[in-house]
């Protein structure tokens, strides 16, 4: 219970926090990601690896998730700082 209490002091609580600073550089990693995978990625087949730097590592991990990366590509994260980033295929069965 002291590790969630002392999340959430730190989270929401911290003196000096510049949440919009956070937010930017947020942004940019999600548009980078984005923007290399679009360039990169032609096809169902081809796969791009990148490494995200370790300041940027928990933005790029919670942006994965997200729209338009979440729909667009399957990102799987295979070391601490390595992602494998694949073009999604959608199976119509006909």
């Amino acid at each position: 219970m002291g590790e969630l209490s002392e999340y959430i002091k730190e989270r929401y609580f911290k003196k000096g926090s510049n949440d919009a600073k956070d937010l930017m550089q947020r942004q940019k990693v999600k548009n980078a990601i984005q923007t290399i995978c679009d360039t990169h990625i032609n096809g169902p087949d081809e796969m791009l690896e990148f490494e995200i730097s370790p300041k940027d590592l928990p933005y790029a991990t919670e942006v994965i998730t997200e729209e338009p990366l979440r729909s667009k590509y399957d990102i799987i994260q295979t070391s601490e700082t390595l992602f494998m980033a694949k073009l999604k295929v959608l199976d119509l069965g006909l």
